[in-house]
């Protein structure tokens, strides 16, 4: 018989990891309550998820800066 393993979201932004505050919220809606706190997250894109382990990865990536010209 099989078991059915819950993977646990974590978010990371460079090198700092956040936990899932709750995981009924969607991902974007992660970013924007981070972002209180973090605000270069405002502009930032959501990728993943990725599984690692038992973790279901999400990334904060920074926009891309953007030149005039």
């Amino acid at each position: 018989m099989s078991k059915i393993k819950t993977l646990t979201c974590i978010f990371r932004s460079g090198s700092v990891q956040m936990p899932d505050p709750d995981p009924s919220m969607k991902p974007e809606q992660v970013k924007e309550l981070y972002s209180a706190n973090h605000q270069h997250l405002a502009n930032a894109v959501v990728e993943g998820p990725s599984t690692q382990g038992d973790y279901m990865v999400y990334e904060f990536v920074p926009a891309p800066v953007k030149t005039k010209g």
